[in-house]
């Protein structure tokens, strides 16, 4: 095969591999091999004697699409299930909450003491961290909590809103002393993972591989993966500032927020500030495990992180008597586009929350294409085979050039094959000869690989779109029980490697035999291993996309033989070029071992055109 289509197949293979290979590393997987601790700060923990605290009472809020349940130690939520059969696990509700016994790390937690703000204890609106309410009301659509002590009456009301996976909490605080206190609330919203399960399979992102972000009122979202939390990262004052919001130990995004998040490629726990001023996104990713006993936290079993996002508040002062009112709405639920895009009343660019990668602005595109043909065609198998099928067919254009090329690299091949064996000493005059065999025939490899390479982003896209797309979630369609998961009978790999065998059949095989046996057969053993493990999604879309491939490959070659003249015709199909095989020979002795092992050939529709002598590397 020439040096043009292996160098494009080679690179193509190599840039599917390594971003299989690397991808959970990108978005933070894999990264627990050392063995430094962060520098975090023990944070405080205060709560009422064991003894003294009266027992846990829960408060359960029905919504669109969820039950949650809240629990009146800290009036956070302690449990978050999914209602949708189509988010049900084994016959159970998907609960989204992942530390339901970690009283301080719940999501969405009012905290009203921070300790960078450096208040004192005379100064200070609450002496615990840890509150214990009472449940004063619960009516199935919220509850209200209320906490008293001799300075401080706090009330936080939590209820549903029209929308799903939507919870809204208002906590008013009143100070009861008779001189000023202060505050500092920060509101939180955690979630724990291990090791194991943010650990992708091979050639797999874990779906539960999870990152922390925030969402400014405008430019783009910050992403942080545990790759951003090493410990010499703290070091760096201009992410981890020291100010009476954070300590050092927590990175602020610039900007108002619009929203806070702890996310994974289906689900998110979103914050956003409604009242009560304009507080900042902070974001922290906890290693966890067992020190003492294992080396780093790949080592540890039970080793993980915690992965933290809060919006931190400036400190207020309320005079006696005087209150003031926070208000902050939470969605915990999967990223849906038409849900996330009404979420928060559509004001709060909740939709920002679907990372559709570098080439988000032509995968918005297919997802919304995508949408589209689901509306009308309400099977998710058949709206992605539908979506491949036009942007194949839409990007056809840019691929002829591509195929043409190679029914003129087959009709060349007798004489490339020439060539190498004639120059297989010299590579530089093997190039010059096949330069100049190029030139004479108008062939370019390059003009049919860069308009397949312009097409790339399209692929790319259409490639995250459907790795990202909840929509797919727990979806059945054929064998498959979940399009978003690999294929459980290891079928559709086996036909896809099959697919791309006979596509490595119809391209032109010009290279030597172990080149060409590589090409045969290790870009379709390589598709089979990759698709062991994606999701049976993007496995119908490669294998509609193979089928169409060599369908128009077909096609164009069709078009091509009908379009030569009879007897040789014009276009790719009359070229017929003889190899001088003795360099060293006299002119006339060319001439004449030309004509007595090959004769003539008529390679002109008029069949009295003379054959072009090519020798010494020179056309």
């Amino acid at each position: 095969m020439d040096r043009g289509n292996i160098g494009r197949l080679l690179l193509i293979a190599a840039v599917v591999f390594l971003s299989m290979q690397f991808m959970p590393k990108l978005f933070g997987g894999g990264g627990g091999g050392s063995s430094a601790k962060q520098p975090l700060r023990p944070e405080a923990d205060r709560s009422a004697q064991a003894s003294a605290r009266p027992a846990e009472k829960t408060c359960d809020i029905v919504g669109p699409g969820f039950r949650a349940q809240l629990s009146s130690r800290g009036a956070s939520v302690k449990h978050f299930a999914l209602l949708s059969a189509k988010y049900e696990k084994a016959g159970h509700p998907i609960d989204l909450s992942t530390t339901p016994d970690v009283e301080t790390r719940r999501q969405l937690r009012f905290q009203f003491t921070n300790p960078a703000a450096h208040i004192s204890e005379a100064q200070a609106q609450f002496s615990l961290d840890a509150l214990d309410f009472e449940v004063a009301r619960s009516d199935g659509k919220s509850c209200e909590f209320v906490y008293r002590d001799a300075r401080t009456e706090l009330r936080e009301v939590v209820k549903a809103t029209a929308r799903p996976y939507e919870l809204v909490s208002e906590a008013t605080l009143t100070n009861l002393a008779d001189h000023p206190l202060r505050h500092a609330l920060t509101v939180h919203s955690d979630a724990w993972r291990t090791e194991h399960e943010v650990k992708g399979g091979m050639f797999r992102v874990s779906p539960l591989l999870t990152h922390v972000e925030c969402v400014p009122s405008d430019g783009k979202a910050t992403r942080l993966t545990p790759q951003d939390f090493e410990p010499a990262d703290f070091d760096k004052v201009e992410h981890f500032p020291r100010n009476d919001l954070t300590n050092g130990d927590w990175y602020q995004a610039t900007g108002k927020p619009e929203v806070a998040a702890v996310s994974n490629a289906y689900f998110s726990h979103a914050l956003v500030p409604l009242t009560g001023g304009t507080p900042v996104c902070q974001l922290q990713i906890e290693d966890r495990w067992n020190s003492r006993q294992f080396s780093n936290k790949s080592a540890d079993p039970n080793g993980g992180a915690m992965y933290r996002a809060r919006l931190a508040y400036p400190t207020r002062e309320l005079a006696p008597n005087e209150s003031v009112k926070y208000s902050v709405l939470t969605y915990i639920g999967p990223k849906e586009r038409s849900v996330l895009d009404a979420a928060a009343g559509g004001e709060h660019r909740l939709n920002e929350l679907i990372d559709l990668g570098f080439f988000a602005v032509i995968a918005k595109i297919l997802v919304a294409f995508l949408l589209k043909v689901h509306s009308v065609i309400p099977n998710w198998g058949v709206a992605i085979i539908v979506l491949t099928v036009t942007a194949r067919s839409l990007l056809f254009p840019l691929a002829i050039p591509g195929i043409k090329g190679m029914i003129k690299m087959r009709e060349l091949k007798p004489e490339i094959d020439a060539l190498n064996e004639k120059f297989k000493d010299d590579a530089q005059a093997k190039g010059l000869a096949q330069m100049e065999l190029w030139r004479k025939h108008n062939v370019n490899p390059l003009k049919g690989c860069l308009p397949q390479m312009a097409s790339m982003p399209v692929w790319f896209a259409l490639y995250t779109t459907l790795q990202t797309a909840v929509e797919l979630y727990n979806i059945p369609f054929l064998w498959f029980p979940d399009l978003s998961a690999a294929d459980p009978l290891y079928i559709l790999p086996f036909i896809i490697g099959t697919t791309s065998f006979f596509q490595q059949r119809l391209m032109p095989m010009q290279g030597d035999p172990a080149q060409q046996k590589m090409m045969m057969y290790f870009m379709p053993a390589m598709f089979t291993v990759f698709m062991l493990f994606l999701p049976a999604g993007l496995g119908v879309y490669m294998f509609t996309n193979g089928v169409l491939g060599i369908l128009q490959q077909q096609a164009v070659e069709r078009h091509v033989r009908r379009s030569t003249r009879p007897g040789g015709g014009s276009g790719s199909g009359d070229i017929k070029v003889k190899v001088i095989e003795d360099s060293g020979a006299t002119p006339g002795d060319k001439k004449g071992k030309g004509s007595a092992n090959s004769g003539r050939s008529s390679s002109s529709g008029s069949g009295d055109r003379d054959e072009r002598l090519l020798g010494e590397g020179k056309a």
